[in-house]
C-alpha cells in the first residue's frame, strides 16, 4: 500500500470516528427522552439541543476549547430543564485532551471544574439531598477528567507519531545523501582503476612498438599483439564514465588486482576469521581487467562483510564462468530470521552494487534459508 493511501484511509477513519462520536448526544437524549416518558414539547427541546451539540463536536478538532464550552453551556441548559443528557460534555473533554495546545488544554479542564463546583452548593440548596448531590457531582468530575485524561494520552501517542514520522523522513534524507555520497565515491574509484588499466595498455602497446621498430625482427607478432593491447583498451574506454579527481594515497604503479589473486586474498585471512572454500567452475580464462577487478572487489569486500559481522564461520566462494557471464557467490550461515536486503543497505553494499552495475552487471544480497548470500553477476568477453 502506498504512503498516500495509507494516509487517506486514515483520514476517512479519522472523519468516521468524529461522526459516530457526534451521533452519540442526540442518540443518547432520544433514549432518555423514552425512558422518562417526557413530554412531547420538553423531548423536542432535548433533541435539538443535543443536536446542536453534535453539530459543534464536529468542530472539536479545530476549536476544541471553543466546543467545550458551547456544549458545556447547552448542557446546563438542559440540566435546567431537567433532561441532562452529559455525553457531549465528555466527548468534548476528551477532544480537549487530544487536540488542544499549550494552556488551552488546562484552562478547559478547570474551567469546568470551577463551574461544578460553583454550581454543587446551588443544587444542594435546591435539592436537599447532599448525598445523592455530591455523589452524582463527584461522578460527573471523575468522568469528565478522565475522558480528558484518555484524550490527553492519545494526543501524546499522536505527536509521538508525527515525531517519529518526521524523523523517518529525515532518516530517508541522509541515508539518501549517505548512498548518493558512497555512489560518487565508488566512481571516482572506478574510475581511477580504469585509468590504470588503459594506462597499463597504452605503456605495453608503446613499448611493443618501440621494440618491433627497433629489432625490426618479427613485425607481424608484434603489430597483433598492439592490436590486441588496442582492442582491450577501446572496451575499457567504453566503460569508463568520467575522470574525477584522484583520491590521495593512490599508487599508480600499482597494479590493479585479478581473479588469479583471489587464493592470496583467501589464504592472507586471519586465524580468526572466516574460514573461507574457493572453488570456480566453467571454463576459467582470462577476460577484461575490468571485469576481474570488479569481482575481486566483491569478493573482498563480501568477506570484509563476513568477517566483521559473522566471525570464524565457515564461507564459500564460488566464481562460475558461463560463456556470456561471470557468477560470483559469496555464503556464509548467519543465525536469525530469513529478510532481502536486495538493493544493499551498507555503504560497502551500496559501492559494491554501484560498481558492478556500472559494467552492466547486477549485484544481490539477502539471507536465504539461514545462510546469507552476496551475488554479483558480470558481463564476461574472453579476450581475444
Amino acid at each position: 500500500m502506498q504512503p498516500q493511501d495509507t494516509a487517506g484511509r486514515h483520514s476517512r477513519l479519522e472523519w468516521l470516528s468524529d461522526g459516530l462520536l457526534a451521533v452519540l448526544p442526540p442518540l443518547v437524549g432520544w433514549l432518555i427522552g423514552l425512558a422518562g416518558e417526557l413530554g412531547g414539547e420538553k423531548m423536542s427541546i432535548q433533541i435539538v439541543l443535543a443536536c446542536t451539540q453534535s453539530v459543534a463536536l464536529m468542530w472539536s478538532r479545530r476549536f476544541p476549547l471553543t466546543v467545550l464550552s458551547v456544549v458545556v453551556v447547552l448542557e446546563l441548559v438542559l440540566a435546567l430543564l431537567k433532561v441532562p443528557v452529559l455525553v457531549a460534555p465528555l466527548v468534548a473533554a476528551s477532544r480537549l485532551g487530544a487536540w488542544g495546545r499549550g494552556d488551552r488544554r488546562v484552562i478547559g479542564v478547570v474551567a469546568v471544574l470551577v463551574l461544578l463546583l460553583t454550581g454543587l452548593p446551588i443544587t444542594l440548596l435546591a435539592i436537599g439531598d447532599p448525598i445523592r448531590v455530591v455523589a452524582v457531582y463527584g461522578a460527573i468530575t471523575v468522568l469528565f477528567v478522565g475522558f480528558w485524561m484518555v484524550g490527553r494520552v492519545d494526543g501524546r501517542q499522536r505527536d509521538r507519531i508525527l515525531e517519529l514520522q518526521a524523523r523517518q523522513r529525515l532518516l530517508e534524507v541522509e541515508r539518501a545523501a549517505v548512498e548518493r555520497r558512497a555512489a560518487e565515491r565508488e566512481r571516482a574509484l572506478l574510475a581511477r582503476e580504469l585509468h590504470d588499466i588503459l594506462n597499463h595498455s597504452v605503456t605495453t602497446m608503446v613499448v611493443d612498438a618501440e621494440a618491433g621498430a627497433d629489432t625490426r625482427d618479427d613485425m607481424e607478432e608484434t603489430l597483433r599483439r598492439v592490436a590486441r593491447t588496442g582492442r582491450v583498451s577501446l572496451g575499457e574506454l567504453r566503460r569508463l564514465l568520467g575522470v574525477l579527481r584522484e583520491p590521495s594515497g593512490h599508487d599508480p604503479l600499482a597494479p590493479p588486482p585479478r581473479l588469479d589473486q583471489l587464493d592470496a586474498l583467501v589464504a592472507a585471512t586471519p586465524p580468526g576469521g572466516p574460514q573461507v572454500v574457493l572453488n570456480r567452475s566453467g571454463e576459467v580464462r582470462p577476460v577484461d581487467a575490468s571485469i576481474e577487478l570488479a569481482a575481486y572487489r566483491v569478493v573482498q569486500e563480501a568477506l570484509t562483510n563476513v568477517a566483521k559481522h559473522a566471525g570464524p564461520v565457515e564461507t564459500w566462494v564460488r566464481l562460475d564462468y558461463t560463456p556470456e557471464w561471470l557468477r560470483v557467490r559469496v555464503t556464509n550461515p548467519v543465525q536469525g530470521g530469513s529478510g532481502t536486503i536486495g538493493n544493499g543497505a551498507g555503504v560497502g553494499l551500496i559501492g559494491m552494487r554501484e560498481r558492478v552495475e556500472l559494467l552492466g552487471g547486477s549485484v544481490w544480497a539477502g539471507h536465504d534459508g539461514g545462510v546469507f548470500e552476496v551475488c554479483a553477476t558480470l558481463p564476461l568477453r574472453s579476450r581475444s
